[in-house]
């Protein structure tokens, strides 16, 4: 889903990190529950599959990760470790990428 970014930024996250998505730098489309993104700078594209994309449209305001997780356990049957796991992994690579703006 992500491609490998050359410069990468040593931010750790945890669950009482507030992130919010970086749309500044993309044009983005919604395709049914997928969402895509064109990084302006480079034209590279990037695709979110519906749950990346769940997460991406819980980011429009600043929130607390544990927020996210909790929202996600919500609408999936999935445990608090894993979500919390597969939630924080997905938000590194939205950092990679400068798809996220932490606050």
């Amino acid at each position: 889903m992500f491609k490998h970014m050359s410069e990468t930024v040593q931010i750790s996250l945890c669950k009482e990190t507030i992130v919010r998505r970086n749309e500044r730098n993309f044009l983005i489309s919604r395709i049914g529950e997928e969402v895509v993104l064109m990084d302006v700078h480079n034209g590279q594209y990037i695709g979110l599959n519906a749950i990346g994309s769940a997460i991406w449209e819980k980011l429009e305001q600043p929130v607390p990760i544990h927020q996210v997780v909790h929202a996600l356990m919500e609408e999936y049957a999935v445990s608090m470790q894993l979500c919390e796991q597969e939630t924080l992994l997905f938000l590194e690579k939205m950092m990679q990428h400068q798809m996220l703006i932490v606050d």
